[in-house]
């Protein structure tokens, strides 16, 4: 018998998971029979600790920041569709945000497209010939999914301080450390089909958020709902020059969150932070769109 190859494992991997329908649910048990006191305050409470305690505020006295990232991916994951940055796999590329929107753009550092930019603004998606080209703009969800994503995932301690329904959800142990948790959705609390669920684990000895577990509902492809749910583990943060403690490496796997680190969808790196280094306008290069901030267009 002929063995298998390492394509037809893949697909039938992928076949595997497609079986699997159902949006997982983060509510941890002591949510779900209500056995929390003032679960909301003390919720919003720890979320405001941990934001404080790793200096995010100092992400409200900027305007923009860049810094440089690099993408690796799994074998077996690595050959799936799934990649929102095509072209950034194993390269250097520079990502500029400015802070506290979803606008942001990525230039290649390296290979092919070296010098070309990749921009999302106003969720509008953009591409450059090269930083004084004109912009011009592009149809397609995969660009403007993953800046916004990895925007969002790096303010995240900031950014979801404004969520509609906050929730202390108990406690737990991980690696051998100890969490408190906090669950987070928007909406009415009820809709997992179309509003994102967090739960939020604090290191109760640094009061840093290290990992979160995460359901995604608005992939740039169509997934079943079995592959809708990740952990997002920030493996290490530095102080940077504002103060902040921002991610330099992060693993994202697929599902519960596990403890080997090698069990990862792909990993990527953050290097160089620079904070109000360039032009604001850089980003903001097709006229006449809506502004958006924070908050995004009503569907």
């Amino acid at each position: 018998m002929r063995s298998l190859n390492f394509f037809t494992i893949t697909l039938m991997l992928f076949s595997l998971l497609l079986t699997s329908c159902a949006i997982a649910n983060l509510r941890t048990e002591e949510l779900v029979d209500e056995q929390i006191v003032n679960a909301e305050a003390k919720g919003r409470d720890l979320l405001q600790f941990t934001y404080e305690k790793m200096g995010y505020s100092a992400l409200k006295t900027i305007e923009t920041y860049g810094l440089t990232a690099h993408f690796t991916w799994s074998p077996l994951w690595g050959s799936m569709p799934m990649n929102s940055l095509p072209g950034a796999k194993n390269k250097d590329i520079r990502m500029r945000f400015a802070a506290n929107t979803f606008d942001g753009q990525m230039e290649f550092l390296e290979g092919k497209k070296k010098g070309q930019i990749e921009g999302v603004q106003s969720f509008q998606a953009y591409d450059q010939a090269s930083s004084v080209a004109k912009a011009e703009t592009r149809s397609g969800k995969r660009y403007p999914w993953g800046l916004a994503t990895y925007h969002y995932l790096t303010e995240s301690s900031m950014r979801i301080l404004g969520a509609d329904i906050v929730r202390y959800a108990g406690e737990t142990t991980f690696d051998g450390k100890g969490y408190n948790l906090v669950f987070l959705t928007w909406g009415d609390g009820t809709d997992k089909k179309n509003y994102d669920q967090w739960l939020v684990y604090i290191n109760k000895a640094t009061g840093f958020t290290d990992l979160v577990e995460v359901t995604i509902t608005d992939f740039f492809l169509p997934m079943p709902g079995g592959m809708k749910n990740a952990t997002v583990r920030f493996a290490s943060r530095e102080k940077t020059a504002i103060g902040a403690y921002l991610p330099t490496k992060t693993v994202v796997q697929l599902g519960r969150p596990k403890t080997d680190i090698e069990k990862d969808v792909y990993t990527f790196t953050f290097k160089d932070f620079s904070f109000d280094s360039f032009d604001k306008k850089t980003l903001y290069p097709l006229p006449d769109l809506p502004e958006y901030g924070d908050s995004k267009p009503v569907k």
